[in-house]
C-alpha cells in the first residue's frame, strides 16, 4: 500500500495537467500513488492523460461532471494510501512537498493534518508573491484562517471519520472540512512553500461572493448541526443620535425612497439568529418609527449618553440594565448594527453570529480586507510597511473594519471597551461595506442601494 495518496480532480485544464501531474511525478518521496480523475472535460485533457496512462502509480478515472465536492468523496473511496492530499489541476507541487509533509504525519501522530506556505504564480508559472501563514500554537491562536482545500495533507483515518466531504457545498469544499476538523482534530503547518497557486482568469477563488456565500452555508450547515434550535441569546442594538455626527436627522433621511434606519431594521428581523432587537434613541420620532415594526423594543437614550463623539459603552450597558431590570433579560452576547451601513445584509449577521459560536471568540468585528500598499512616515520619510512590494505575507495583512457589525459576549464587555480579548472577523465586500459619513458617501450608498433593488427586483 503506497503511504500517500494524491488526486488531482480536473474539468478543462488540460492547459496545466501535465505539470501537475509531472510534479507529483518527479518527487523526492516515492511511496505514493496518483488519482487523476477527470471531470467531464471537453478539452484536450483526454489527450494529455494518455501519455500517463502506462504508468504504474497513476490511475485515471473519467466521469461526467459531478463537481468538485462529490469529486472529493470518489478520491476517497478510492485512495490506498494512510494520507490523502488535493492537487488542483492547474497548481503544481514542490519536489519536496510529500517528504516533508508526510514526515510531519509520520513523527506527529498528534497532528491530523499539516498545511505548507505556497507560492502564487501567474498563468506563465512566473511567481507573484508568496503566502507564508502564521505558525499555530505561537502566532495563532484563533483557528479562524482555514488551511489552503488543496496541497493539505489530511490522516485519511480522520477524512473517513468526519464522514467525508460536504457533498452540498458547490465550492469552499477545504473551509467546511475545517470547521469540522479543528473541534475534533489537531492541525499543524510548516513555513516553506510547498506547491505553486495558480492565479488566473478561470479560478473559483477569484469570485469572491461566491466564495463567502459558500463560507456562509457551511457555518450555517456547521452551527445548525453542532448548537440545533440551542442558539445562546443574541441581543441587537441599533443605537440612534437625532444628530448624527455627519448628516442631520439622518436615521429619518431617505435613501433610495425609504428612511436610513429602515434597511438596518429591516435586515436584522430576517434573521431569528437575534433573539432580541433594540432601538435606541434620544429622539421621539425615530422611537416611534421603530415602534412600527414588529419585534422591536424601543429604549430612550439619555440626553447625556446621546452627545457627539459619546462612547458606545454606557448605552450598551443602560439597555443591559433596562431589559434586564424589566424582563430579568440577559443576553449571551450583544451586537451593535449602527444604521450608516445600509448595504449590510442579514447573511453578514448570522456570519458573525456563527463565527463566534464555532470560534470560540469574545468578539468579532466585519471587515475588508485591505491589499493596498502602505507607508509610514520616518526620520528619512516615507517607509514602506511591509518589507518588499511583492510579499504577501498573513501575518502582515491588513483588515479595516468597516463599521457594519461590532459583536461581543456580554461578559467581555467592559466599562471603556466594548471588544474583548480574543477578536474574530468576517469579511465583506467593498460595496457592502459603504459607510455614510459623508454626503458624496450618501450619494454612492443610494446609488448603489438602487442598483441593488433593480438587479433583485425588491
Amino acid at each position: 500500500m503506497p503511504k500517500v495518496t494524491v488526486y488531482i480532480p480536473t474539468h478543462n485544464y488540460g492547459k496545466y495537467l501535465s505539470q501537475a501531474i509531472d510534479s507529483v511525478v518527479k518527487q523526492k518521496f516515492d511511496d505514493w500513488e496518483l488519482i487523476v480523475i477527470d471531470d467531464g472535460s471537453t478539452d484536450n485533457t483526454v489527450d494529455i492523460l494518455k501519455k500517463f496512462g502506462g504508468h504504474p502509480k497513476i490511475k485515471i478515472l473519467r466521469q461526467d461532471k459531478k463537481g468538485l465536492t462529490v469529486t472529493n468523496n470518489i478520491a476517497l473511496r478510492l485512495s490506498r494510501g494512510k494520507y490523502i492530499m488535493r492537487l488542483d489541476a492547474d497548481d503544481y507541487l514542490d519536489e519536496n512537498a510529500l517528504l516533508v509533509l508526510s514526515n510531519i504525519l509520520d513523527t506527529r501522530p498528534d497532528v491530523g493534518l499539516v498545511y505548507p506556505d505556497y507560492y502564487r504564480v501567474d498563468e506563465d508559472g512566473e511567481i507573484i508573491d508568496l503566502e507564508r501563514r502564521k505558525k499555530i500554537g505561537k502566532e495563532v491562536a484563533l483557528l479562524d484562517l482555514p488551511a489552503h482545500g488543496a496541497c493539505t495533507m489530511i490522516r485519511k483515518s480522520c477524512l473517513i471519520e468526519l464522514g467525508g466531504y460536504d457533498e452540498t457545498l458547490p465550492c469552499q469544499d477545504g473551509y467546511e472540512l475545517w470547521l469540522r476538523f479543528i473541534g475534533r482534530y489537531k492541525p499543524y503547518n510548516v513555513n516553506v512553500p510547498l506547491f505553486y497557486y495558480r492565479q488566473h482568469g478561470k479560478s473559483l477563488t477569484q469570485d469572491k461572493q461566491k466564495i463567502l456565500s459558500a463560507r456562509h452555508r457551511a457555518k450555517r450547515s456547521f452551527v445548525k448541526a453542532k448548537f440545533g434550535k440551542s442558539i445562546p441569546k443574541i441581543l441587537a442594538i441599533i443605537p440612534v443620535r437625532k444628530q448624527s455626527n455627519t448628516l442631520l436627522d439622518a436615521a429619518l433621511k431617505k435613501i433610495a425612497g425609504k428612511p436610513l434606519i429602515y434597511y438596518t431594521i429591516s435586515e436584522a428581523l430576517k434573521t431569528d439568529l437575534l433573539d432580541k432587537i433594540v432601538v435606541t434613541s434620544d429622539d421621539e420620532e425615530i422611537l416611534k418609527f421603530a415602534r412600527g415594526f414588529p419585534r422591536i423594543t424601543a429604549i430612550k437614550r439619555p440626553p447625556e449618553l446621546s452627545r457627539p463623539n459619546s462612547r458606545i459603552e454606557p448605552t450598551v450597558n443602560h439597555v443591559l440594565s433596562a431589559l434586564r431590570k424589566k424582563e430579568n433579560y440577559r443576553p449571551y452576547a450583544v451586537m451593535l448594527l449602527y444604521i450608516h451601513t445600509p448595504l449590510r445584509k442579514h447573511i453578514h449577521i448570522e456570519k458573525a453570529i456563527d463565527t463566534m459560536l464555532i470560534f470560540d471568540a469574545d468578539s468579532i468585528v466585519s471587515v475588508c480586507e485591505d491589499f493596498n500598499f502602505y507607508y509610514r512616515h520616518t526620520k528619512s520619510g516615507l517607509a514602506p510597511l511591509a518589507k518588499k512590494r511583492l510579499l504577501r505575507l498573513e501575518r502582515d495583512a491588513l483588515y479595516r473594519e468597516n463599521g457594519a457589525i461590532y459583536l461581543s459576549r456580554t461578559s467581555a464587555i467592559k466599562k471603556d471597551n466594548f471588544l474583548g480579548a480574543k477578536i474574530g472577523h468576517i469579511t465583506m465586500l467593498p460595496e457592502e461595506s459603504i459607510k455614510i459619513d459623508s454626503p458624496f458617501n450618501y450619494w454612492i450608498a443610494e446609488k448603489s442601494m438602487l442598483d441593488y433593488l433593480k438587479e433583485t427586483g425588491k
